[in-house]
């Protein structure tokens, strides 16, 4: 019989790394001038200029709360139709479905738009 895939493998080292001996070089840039010119703005524009707006929690959430009311409604709308039994029933029904169509679109797009910037 042929040799399993396990013993093909050489083993693991499992030794931890050493920190290198030699310390890294500057990068060019980082000069002593650059590191006084943060000093020169006031406090609390140095507080503010390095965070960014925190992001939302969920941004997802608003999609979902619109896909779940529009199909509740066309559900709700569709029993409607089945009780009343009559045709001219289905042209509102109709115009309410290609309008909460059209907010899921809508709020899809923004979503996206966000994820652009």
């Amino acid at each position: 019989m042929g040799l399993h895939a396990e013993t093909l493998r050489p083993p693991v080292d499992h030794r931890p790394r050493r920190a290198p001996a030699t310390p890294r070089p500057r990068r060019p840039d980082a000069t002593a001038a650059g590191w006084d010119a943060p000093a020169t703005r006031p406090p609390d524009e140095q507080a503010t200029a390095g965070r960014e707006p925190p992001a939302q929690a969920d941004r997802g959430l608003m999609l979902l709360i619109i896909f779940t009311a529009s199909a509740l409604l066309v559900v709700a709308l569709v029993v409607l139709a089945g009780a009343v039994g009559q045709m001219w029933i289905l042209a509102p029904i109709m115009i309410v479905d290609f309008a909460v169509t059209a907010a899921v679109l809508v709020t899809v797009a923004k979503l996206l738009e966000d994820d652009a910037r």
